[in-house]
């Protein structure tokens, strides 16, 4: 028999170090395929999730919740001094009654990086301006957190901030009670007094805006949030007052039963606005409409409590509203006295 032929192999032999060709004919995407683009998250939804509140066990929330009142009572201290110093430089108006901190501080913070040497009396480095910024941002907000962990540090930049503008006599009285929540006596730091009649005075804009800041602290923050957390089901969010009332109010346009049912008949959407209202004005210093709607601000507080089944917080704005109504028909001196949180 004749030797059989090899036939050759259908898959030639590998070359040592030779890469296979690539495949020209590369797999093509079909033509049909709908691109479904991703949906957008809720922007207010995120807002409420950016800065989160890590609940601080119950002694500390209350040290905390009394260091931001205090706070808030420093900027009451600083605010017409600030404000004369920039009217010296024409950057600000003397008449004005509404005097916005924020508004005072960024013209602080870019005047001051234009001309470090020049703008102020005593030069103040833009970290330290910046310092009473975050002061100011974390007490309008309530970031708590934020409080705990650097408002003793940050302090000194607004005693600082006074001094740089010759506002000796309100730097001291800081520093005064700077010491002692240094020491750990936080009672008895915030007062303030005024005649309470229809006429507008500062004295009667910083006691009514320290007691509002109370109440919105005390009692509208924790219940707002609390609410949210059930809804939502989520583990944590913001204690920010600003960022879950425009949540809420952004739910309350397509649920008017979003809070409870009969929300349409309540008119929620409306006493939110003048919640979301009540908390601006406090938060930049709106002080003309502040002293003049107080007790209707106040009540929409007290009404939202009541509609989100927060009795107890609900009760004890009341109180206050009370209280202050009756000062307000005798003419009566309002101090800090009548007024008593976080005890």
């Amino acid at each position: 028999m004749g030797r059989n032929k090899k036939l050759p192999s259908a898959i030639p032999p590998a070359i040592p170090n030779q890469v296979a060709p690539k495949n020209r004919f590369k797999k093509q995407r079909p033509t049909n395929q709908i691109s479904v683009p991703k949906p957008k998250p809720n922007p207010l939804l995120v807002a409420i999730c950016k800065t989160p509140y890590i609940p601080l066990l119950a002694p500390l929330v209350i040290k905390t919740m009394k260091f931001a009142y205090i706070q808030m009572h420093c900027f009451h201290l600083s605010l017409l001094g600030w404000h004369a110093f920039l009217c010296t430089k024409g950057k600000a108006t003397a008449t004005a009654q509404d005097i916005d901190a924020q508004v005072l501080l960024r013209v602080f913070k870019d005047e001051n990086v234009k001309d470090p040497i020049g703008f102020l009396p005593t030069a103040m480095s833009d970290i330290d301006i910046q310092r009473v910024i975050n002061i100011r941002n974390n007490t309008a907000h309530l970031n708590l957190n934020s409080i705990d962990q650097t408002g003793m540090n940050d302090l000194p930049a607004l005693v600082l901030l006074n001094r740089c503008v010759s506002q000796h006599a309100v730097a001291t009285e800081i520093k005064r009670v700077i010491d002692e929540m240094s020491a750990g006596n936080l009672d008895g730091l915030v007062t303030f007094s005024f005649t309470f009649t229809s006429a507008f005075s500062f004295e009667k804009a910083f006691g009514l805006s320290q007691i509002v800041y109370g109440v919105i602290l005390e009692y509208l923050a924790d219940a707002l949030m609390t609410l949210l957390l059930s809804k939502l089901n989520l583990a944590i969010i913001s204690i920010d007052v600003f960022a879950n009332l425009k949540y809420v109010m952004d739910q309350v346009k397509t649920n008017a039963d979003y809070l409870s049912p009969g929300g349409g008949t309540r008119g929620d959407a409306q006493v939110l606005q003048t919640v979301f209202d009540t908390r601006n004005d406090n938060a930049h210093n709106a002080f003309l409409r502040a002293t003049t709607d107080w007790h209707l601000q106040l009540d929409s507080v007290h009404d939202i409590l009541d509609v989100i089944n927060h009795q107890e917080e609900a009760v004890e704005v009341k109180k206050i509203i009370d209280r202050l109504v009756e000062l307000e028909a005798e003419g009566g001196t309002v101090t800090q006295e009548d007024f008593n949180f976080f005890e």
